[in-house]
């Protein structure tokens, strides 16, 4: 009798819910990047530019981190789906799974974009963009002849 530990499909549910946890942590580190980085620009007054293409890159690649997470989620959700069944065959398929169901690079792209785009992930970098953009606007006006 196969006990939770010794199970193939446990241990591959725990290992991508650990992982699963670990994007959550290092999303936020992207977001405290941004926040920090937009308070630096802010305060050394480096050129306003600069600091809205870096949260730009930065937002990009937190919808990158959270297609990542996504793929994870839909692993474990099927794993979840495979253990009730009790179907031990299909464990470790996680690459092999994502791939049959990989769209090509455009595919990709709209992936990273839609997660992107998702609430969750567009803050705080929509808030941090409009305050840069504010902050470029009314310098500019004060400074023109």
């Amino acid at each position: 009798m196969d006990t939770p530990t010794s199970n193939p499909l446990n241990e591959e549910w725990q290992t991508l819910h650990q992982d699963y946890e670990r994007y959550d942590r290092y999303s936020l580190l992207i977001k405290l990047a941004a926040i920090l980085s937009s308070l630096i620009v802010i305060g050394l007054t480096i050129h306003l530019w600069v600091a809205i293409i870096f949260i730009l890159v930065l937002w990009l690649q937190e919808g990158i981190w959270r297609t990542v997470q996504a793929r994870t989620s839909e692993r474990l959700l099927a794993l979840e789906q495979l253990i009730k069944r009790d179907e031990q065959k299909a464990a470790m398929q996680f690459y092999s799974d994502w791939e049959a169901t990989r769209h090509g690079t455009i595919g990709l792209i709209k992936e990273y974009m839609r997660n992107a785009l998702r609430p969750t992930v567009a803050y705080p970098y929509l808030i941090l963009l409009g305050i840069l953009i504010t902050i470029t606007i009314l310098h500019h006006e004060i400074n023109l002849p």
